[in-house]
């Protein structure tokens, strides 16, 4: 009788501890409309503690090298694709590229932007 009163409290323990390592993260927002009451919305999510740990911080050599990555990035996509803003006959600024696909992030690296079938 002791083992199993043993089995049962250890049972008992193992899941206590198991759920106080999870964390529940709820939020809410709510937006008003023009015609009717507003909207909430509520968004319950629970964590493990696996997915709950922080980011690991960056040091200041890991974040410079990361900008400087980055901004390279961009002068290349700026190089490449040359964007100009045009304003159109209804007065918007619009953008165009020397070349077809940059305004989906291509940077002349892939080859040519595939082609729909039609």
């Amino acid at each position: 009788m002791k083992p199993l009163y043993a089995i049962a409290m250890l049972g008992t323990v193992l899941i206590s501890w198991s759920a106080s390592a999870e964390t529940t993260v709820t939020s809410r927002s709510c937006r008003a409309s023009t015609y009717g009451p507003s909207t909430c919305t509520t968004v319950t999510k629970t964590l493990n503690d696996s997915e709950a740990t922080p980011q690991k911080q960056m040091s200041q050599a890991e974040e410079r090298k990361y900008l400087e990555e980055k901004e390279a990035r961009i002068r290349k996509w700026e190089e490449f694709c040359k964007p100009t803003g045009v304003t159109d006959s209804m007065g918007i600024t619009r953008l165009r590229y020397a070349h077809e696909g940059c305004d989906l992030g291509r940077t002349g690296e892939a080859g040519p932007v595939a082609q729909m079938r039609e």
